[in-house]
């Protein structure tokens, strides 16, 4: 469990902008219109906690492109806190962002590379087979050759045979049409 305690001091800068509080100096002597300034504070806080506003209802949260402001609940009023946009950049430390990072860059490689490398090795494994046949189906394949160009063979004497007999019934018909003419 992370516990961060946060100190807020009141911070003013030019017109009214509420700016990020300069470094710790070194310790300087209680100044007399600082004690009044914060006796001031606390009895506008006591009066306000008699009228029944609390001190939520007294403040302002916003957090935006600037970082976390806290001020006044009036609106138009200095904020008391200013926190940049860097200002919470140590709250957690680099080393775990940085492994934070480096899981999910191997995650996504893994989801995306995963299949793609898959691929990658199936191709490689298909270019890498040869045609081999083993003798036996060598001879078969040589039968089955042999088989074909028997029967194309014999496919060719038998439209040989239907020329001829084609050939042979267009001649008898041309000599059966002049005998029948002279009758």
């Amino acid at each position: 469990m992370i516990t961060v305690t946060f100190i807020f001091a009141p911070v003013q800068g030019l017109g009214g902008q509420a700016q990020a509080p300069a470094a710790p100096a070194a310790p300087q002597a209680i100044d007399p219109a600082q004690i009044r300034e914060q006796v001031r504070a606390g009895l506008e806080a006591a009066r306000a906690t008699r009228e029944g506003r609390t001190a939520a209802q007294q403040q302002r949260i916003s957090v935006g492109p600037n970082g976390i402001v806290i001020g006044d609940a009036a609106p138009g009023q200095p904020g008391t806190i200013y926190l940049g946009p860097r200002g919470m950049n140590d709250m957690i430390p680099q080393r775990a962002v940085d492994i934070s990072v480096a899981f999910f860059i191997m995650v996504a490689v893994i989801v995306v590379g995963f299949p793609i490398a898959r691929a990658f090795g199936k191709r490689i494994e298909r270019r890498g087979q040869v045609a081999t046949l083993d003798p036996s189906t060598m001879e078969q394949l040589q039968r089955i050759e042999q088989a074909v160009d028997a029967m194309s063979i014999e496919v060719e004497r038998i439209s040989e045979s239907q020329r001829f007999m084609a050939r042979l019934q267009s001649d008898a018909s041309a000599q059966a049409l002049p005998g029948a003419h002279s009758r």
